[in-house]
């Protein structure tokens, strides 16, 4: 570590998913860092290493670099910073609409607490135009876009594919200090204009949700015609233009809160410069189709010759390795079951509801269950048994679109067993 890196000190403005994260990993790389939340609740628990997210090795890299990190909610400890990320997540409503006016009053609060030759880095979901409002030297005003995944956080944080930055005037150099920082990551720096920038955090999500909705759409197609969509993955993933890494396994649309903002964002950009929005209100259309999947096989083998069925729903985030069930589809199947009576089991979500009963294991769960639901793939799940179910269900009926049980081939075993083809 060169004496530079010491010197340098990076103060962190909101600690949810992405602050934390991309602090400690900051930390990680060999700098002092600053971070700030106004609430002191999250504060003393990241003192404690007793936080509520779980990222995995998160707590590691915290206890690890606890002499690096500045926990705090005292504004005025940011004056000692060079660089401060803005870095608190942007809550969206229930209609996916960003809360962008709270952002832009915590970046006027603390504005006045840092010194003047701070650079300042934007580093939320804001819309384009966003970052030239704000009233801070340009010269030392920056965007910079996150590319976070929920469960992949720190990984993703240590080594980013490549870093773009949004500046003023991206045809200059960028910042020494700001440079040498960057230039931590081995990565490729790719400077462009602040609204180019924010469009590209917007466009990325994009990308992504358009290959979510067309797989869906083929999945769905191949289960009509008789086709498997899991042998066609392969030939996909091989195809160089597509790739290995692709969003192509099909699953019961967009969820997680993140895509779903940005696909609202780009509709409300198309609005207001008179362009056609067809085809993303089309993109959430289709999203929406592809979550009643559960819920139409429901009304077909369950509704109508079961009375009062017994439903077990296995995992309530919306992914593995997160405890998040922001716009989880297993949340809307159980807002939508309202009278059924339901068995709830999550490693790591906290969600409770006055129509579910929540278990301490998925086998405790599913006891006199009629129906069996597999909503989220966690690890341990794949570790039921046959014999586990079959002595425990009432029922023989089991929905699993993400494949959990697939190896398992219990229609061999006396169970309807439906999965995404």
């Amino acid at each position: 570590m060169n004496l530079k890196t010491k010197t340098i000190k990076i103060g962190y403005i909101g600690l949810s998913h992405l602050g934390i994260n991309t602090a400690v990993t900051t930390a990680e790389l060999g700098y002092d860092v600053i971070c700030y939340d106004q609430n002191i609740k999250v504060i003393e628990e990241l003192k404690n290493n007793s936080h509520a997210l779980k990222e995995p090795f998160l707590s590691e890299l915290i206890l690890k670099n606890k002499n690096r990190l500045n926990f705090t909610n005292e504004l005025k400890n940011l004056n000692k910073c060079n660089i401060v990320y803005v870095s608190q997540d942007i809550r969206t409503n229930n209609k996916n609409k960003s809360d962008i006016k709270s952002i832009l009053r915590l970046v006027n609060k603390i504005i006045k607490y840092i010194n003047k030759q701070c650079l300042l880095v934007i580093y939320n979901q804001v819309p384009p135009g966003f970052t030239r409002k704000i009233k801070w030297p340009k010269n030392q005003l920056f965007y910079q876009v996150e590319t976070l995944i929920f469960g992949k956080a720190i990984k993703r944080a240590l080594k980013p594919e490549r870093i773009i930055l949004g500046c003023s005037r991206p045809n200059n150099k960028i910042n020494k200090t700001l440079n040498h920082y960057l230039n931590s990551y081995k990565a490729p720096i790719i400077k462009m204009s602040y609204e180019s920038a924010e469009l590209t955090k917007i466009s990325i999500n994009l990308f992504l949700i358009s290959s979510v909705i067309v797989t869906n759409k083929l999945s769905e197609v191949s289960e009509k015609i008789g086709a498997k969509w899991f042998d066609i993955i392969p030939a996909l993933q091989l195809d160089k233009r597509i790739g290995k890494y692709s969003y192509i396994k099909p699953g019961l649309g967009i969820s997680g809160g993140n895509l779903e903002r940005d696909l609202e964002n780009i509709i409300n950009i198309t609005k207001k410069y008179n362009l056609d929005d067809t085809l993303f209100k089309i993109w959430f259309k289709e999203s929406n189709n592809r979550k009643n999947w559960i819920f139409n096989h429901l009304k077909k083998l369950v509704f109508k010759k079961i009375k009062n069925p017994n439903i077990c729903i296995l995992g309530l985030t919306y992914k593995v390795n997160t405890n998040s069930t922001k716009n989880s589809t297993s949340i809307e199947i159980i807002k939508k079951l309202k009278n059924i009576t339901l068995s709830v089991y999550d490693p790591f979500a906290k969600y409770n509801n006055n129509n579910i009963t929540r278990y301490n294991s998925s086998i405790d769960a599913m006891k006199k269950s009629d129906v069996l639901i597999v909503m989220t793939p966690w690890p341990e799940f794949k570790k039921i048994t046959i014999k586990e179910l079959k002595n425990n269900m009432r029922g023989r009926i089991i929905l699993d679109p993400y494949r959990v049980l697939i190896e398992k081939k219990l229609n061999d075993k006396g169970f309807k067993y439906i999965t995404l083809n």
